[in-house]
């Protein structure tokens, strides 16, 4: 794949990025984290400005655009560590377009492109492994709970999975009384709970291709979150070397700090391509559940192995939360645990290889 990019995703790229370096002080991320909530004022800018949409059908109100160009915007939140649930918000539209009830999924993605509608993803139960559902309606009510719900206290509805008549599927769930949150402090310091369903009223809006197409999407945004944070790190960390003077000389002028930052960008382009490749294949309908994990474990790795090298280089001075690094670091652990870590994506990625002969003993 070609990472050059065309004139229209060059010109989205710049207008994301320069609007939340204008936009978006990194002193108000650190309010929100305090709080404990998200940034309505960005989520509304990013409704109006039609970013969300980018990478909605047309009929929709949206642009009509590929993954790739999703995945621009959501890289650049990430290097801001933008605190909104942009990724989760075009996981649930993306995948009820593609697989879901098209009228439920065209009815939520104006409401979402309005600003009067939030669903994100509730996938994990208790057991910890998304593929195993207990949860299951009866009379159309649901009963039981979900775990580590990203923004579940600012989200209208909740896109469930469960079980119907013992095959995944994907409920739409309107946030109400019924609906009970447990806040928890998540590694990355962004909203997150437990959510517990006692009698919540859920429609069906799609069946198990939905719920496969959610979990696949949620894996590569998370993928773009971690290719992100390392990419901030980078920046970050070459702009401190060049200013940052021991021994009468910037300390990036020496060998040793030249290596770091040589394996910070080597890392960085590398799960670059991965990621790219797999947005833009699955866009085409050629991406396989594989292809998305061996990207999101590139990724995954990436994300703490660059963030680690940062702190090295900056020393004492990236120890400090007045430096705005750990915000990456926190941001960019979060996420490489988030919809598949390193390892289990590649245990994933390795499900039904051959295993390796014994041909020593004939086995």
């Amino acid at each position: 794949m070609d990472l050059t990019l065309d004139t229209t995703q060059t010109l989205l790229r710049d207008s994301v990025r320069a609007y939340l370096e204008a936009e978006l002080p990194f002193e108000r991320i650190r309010a929100l984290e305090r709080e404990g909530r998200s940034d309505d004022v960005l989520w509304k800018a990013l409704c109006a400005q039609g970013w969300l949409g980018v990478p909605l059908p047309e009929t929709w109100g949206g642009g009509g655009a590929s993954l790739v160009e999703a995945g621009l915007v959501l890289e650049e939140l990430a290097k801001r560590a933008a605190i909104v649930p942009a990724a989760e918000v075009l996981a649930c539209l993306l995948a009820l377009a593609r697989a879901g009830d098209p009228e439920s999924a065209a009815a939520l993605a104006r409401d979402a492109l309005a600003g009067s509608a939030v669903p994100v993803p509730a996938c994990l139960e208790p057991g910890g492994d998304p593929r195993r559902l207990d949860l299951a309606p009866r009379g159309g009510l649901l009963h039981g709970e979900k775990r580590f719900v990203d923004y579940a206290e600012s989200a209208t509805h909740h896109l469930v999975s469960a079980r119907d008549g013992g095959e995944p599927a994907l409920f739409l769930v309107a946030r109400d009384a019924t609906i009970s949150r447990r806040p928890l402090r998540a590694i990355g310091r962004t909203p997150q709970a437990h959510v517990r369903y006692a009698g919540s009223r859920a429609t069906r809006v799609g069946g198990a291709g939905a719920c496969r197409e959610l979990g696949l999407l949620s894996r590569l945004f998370a993928a773009v979150q971690c290719l992100g944070a390392a990419q901030a790190a980078l920046d970050q960390t070459v702009r401190y070397a060049s200013v940052r003077v021991q021994f009468g000389r910037a300390i990036g002028s020496f060998q040793a700090v030249k290596h770091h930052a040589a394996n910070m960008a080597m890392r960085v382009e590398a799960s670059r391509f991965l990621v790219y490749e797999a947005l833009a294949a699955h866009s085409r309908g050629e991406a396989t559940p594989r292809r998305i994990a061996l990207a999101k474990a590139s990724a995954s790795r990436t994300a703490p192995e660059v963030t680690l090298l940062a702190h090295q280089i900056h020393g004492g001075n990236g120890v400090i939360e007045e430096n705005d690094l750990y915000f990456f670091t926190l941001r960019g652990k979060d996420r490489s645990l988030a919809w598949g870590s390193t390892e289990e994506c590649l245990a994933e990625a390795c499900e039904g290889l051959e295993r390796p002969r014994d041909w020593l003993h004939g086995a």
